[in-house]
């Protein structure tokens, strides 16, 4: 590869966890929940997306909303997919 190449590549990839964390409501909410205690923490998403999302009670914790993971819950008891279609 190129130098002039290799700095294109560099130059396009720079950014891009910025860009997949504005790219998602859950993750532009900067938060997080433990799926064990309920604890919540704030996070910057892009910094997670880097280098790793936080861990609680032993698990690396959720930007699904404890509603969200009700609703997720109930659907799959129910046999539908995740876009809520059986």
């Amino acid at each position: 590869m190129t130098s002039p190449d290799l700095i294109d590549r560099l130059e396009k990839a720079e950014g891009l966890h910025d860009r997949i964390a504005a790219s998602h409501p859950s993750l532009r909410r900067g938060q997080v929940w433990c799926r064990s205690c309920g604890s919540s923490r704030r996070v910057d998403s892009s910094q997670a997306l880097r280098s790793g999302w936080p861990k609680c009670c032993g698990d690396t914790m959720t930007i699904d909303s404890p509603a969200e993971q009700e609703l997720l819950h109930s659907r799959t008891q129910e046999g539908e997919d995740d876009r809520g279609e059986r």
